[in-house]
């Protein structure tokens, strides 16, 4: 099975909109003659094509050796749970901005180790043979409602409940 990887059609805010702002401060520094905010500018489009190059070449979420493995950050950053000893799968949500919650995390808890993956750059149908290899080598691992509904070939991301306002 080939890792899933994130969708860069979902990304596109990472390059179209963030790179406008390193390419406005460099105009108006190089145009005032201010070489702090070209180099401001300079740096702002180095993390934004950073960020992108991360994403297309270097994140992914796979079953390598009988582990589930998730690699980030320029491969730095790598979480791993044993198949054997995963015991379930689920979708967590945190609240986001305008009382509304987040892209569902992939959180695999294990024995001893959990991999969660925030699946907004990911399409959901990505996961269906991820959780199906993962179940036929691990038959006991529990799944979220959010989850079975995944791995069922439905697409539950459009039933978003709201988080909770505060009561005060």
């Amino acid at each position: 099975m080939s890792p899933v990887r994130p969708n860069l059609a979902l990304l596109w805010p990472s390059y179209t909109f963030f790179p406008l702002a390193g390419i406005g401060i460099l105009v108006f520094g190089a145009s005032g003659g201010d070489a702090t905010m070209v180099i401001i500018g300079l740096l702002l489009l180095a993390a934004n094509a950073a960020i992108v190059i991360n994403y297309a070449y270097f994140t992914k979420l796979a079953v390598e050796h009988g582990e589930l493995v998730y690699r980030t950050n320029f491969g730095t950053r790598e979480d791993r749970v044993p198949l054997g000893g995963l015991q379930r799968i689920d979708a967590k949500r945190y609240p986001g901005a305008h009382s509304g919650v987040s892209a569902p995390f992939f959180v695999a808890r294990g024995r001893d180790s959990t991999v969660k993956v925030n699946t907004k750059p990911y399409r959901l149908r990505d996961f269906t043979a991820l959780i199906g290899l993962v179940r036929a080598a691990n038959a006991r691992v529990e799944l979220d409602p959010f989850w079975a509904r995944v791995a069922a070939g439905e697409d539950p991301s459009k039933e978003i409940e709201l988080t909770p306002r505060s009561r005060i």
